[in-house]
């Protein structure tokens, strides 16, 4: 089963995602904090919820640091070919080895209207059959359920989802 945990812009997403993982005590994947350096929003990274590892993601393209590793430019951001490539790496790892539930934070426009980005590692995880949570903007749930042909779950960032989604044992209900 997928969920889709929604929520608007800068409404605490990412960081019900990380909590989310810590009360759950299994499963993985990653989310995608924003940076910040003396106050001030630096780029998106992508960070491993079990080990803390991350990449730098997402960067203003007016703001590029030296030998970025542009893949996509979507809006005002260019997005790292090498923190995809580490998001692919951690989804086929979770895959293979059926750790579950595979946790993404956060799709959008990039994935959903481009098919670029998350959307293949997304695919893989819904053709898995394993269960996930999936952050998306709620402006965005309508086009992601058409995007990829499924109907999953809602769950409202701000919703008591333990009580409805985890049994006694801590087990993701399917």
């Amino acid at each position: 089963m997928i969920f889709l945990v929604t929520g608007e812009i800068n409404e605490g997403k990412t960081r019900y995602m990380r909590s989310l993982y810590q009360e759950l005590g299994e499963g993985d994947g990653f989310i995608c904090p924003k940076v910040f350096e003396n106050g001030e929003f630096q780029r998106y990274d992508i960070q491993r919820l079990s080990s803390n590892k991350s990449r730098p993601f997402a960067c203003p393209i007016d703001a590029l640091p030296a030998n970025w590793d542009e893949q996509y430019r979507f809006g005002k951001y260019s997005f790292s070919s090498k923190a995809i490539h580490f998001a692919e790496q951690i989804i086929n790892e979770l895959i293979e080895n059926k750790i579950e539930p595979i946790i993404i934070d956060e799709v959008g426009p990039l994935e959903i209207e481009n098919h670029e980005g998350f959307y293949e590692v997304i695919k893989k995880v819904i053709d898995s059959g394993l269960s996930g949570f999936i952050s998306v903007r709620k402006p965005m749930v309508d086009k992601f359920e058409k995007s990829f042909g499924i109907e999953p779950q809602i769950i409202s960032k701000r919703c008591l989802w333990h009580t409805n989604f985890i049994n006694s044992d801590s087990k993701i209900m399917r």
